[in-house]
């Protein structure tokens, strides 16, 4: 899909995810969530994500989406990610990183869960893959980031470029 590891300026990416991540509405409670009622997870984001509706998307957002990020839609993905991209690039960041570590995780599916990941990613367009795979390499570049998760970071570019939206 794209080159193997194009470093971009910090700047460069955040005007990135702001053309290729247009804000979209919340989606309904229901439309949050990747399962159906019953699952334990996925009531827990959507009844937390809910109180939210209406309000800007921020910091306490972020947080309660981090802890849930298996739980949501492939409507949800389209939602947070206009959001969420930009926070794990902030300088706030760096402090609290599990945000952005949750988030190559979830980016570098294991085998066994790639074909839902797929599933939780079908909404983006290819746009927003080279974006997602642009932070990624953005990561790589980062000094704690390659030191602290290059294995994830390398999953998570193979697993976003056999993606095709």
């Amino acid at each position: 899909m794209t080159a193997r590891y194009q470093y971009m300026t910090t700047e460069a990416l955040l005007a990135e995810i702001k053309t290729a991540f247009p804000p979209v509405a919340m989606p309904r409670k229901s439309d949050l969530r990747v399962h159906h009622d019953g699952c334990y997870h996925c009531d827990f984001l959507a009844r937390d994500i809910d109180n939210f509706r209406g309000e800007p998307v921020g910091d306490a957002v972020i947080r309660v989406l981090h802890r849930e990020l298996s739980s949501l839609s492939a409507k949800g993905w389209v939602w947070a990610l206009p959001h969420y991209l930009p926070f794990c690039l902030r300088p706030e960041a760096k402090y609290d990183q599990s945000e952005t570590e949750f988030l190559l995780y979830s980016l570098a599916p294991e085998k066994e869960f790639e074909a839902d990941k797929r599933h939780q990613f079908s909404a983006l367009s290819r746009q927003q893959v080279t974006c997602l795979i642009h932070f990624v390499e953005w990561l790589k570049g980062h000094p704690h980031w390659s030191a602290y998760c290059l294995s994830e970071i390398q999953t998570a570019l193979d697993f976003l470029e056999s993606l095709d939206p």
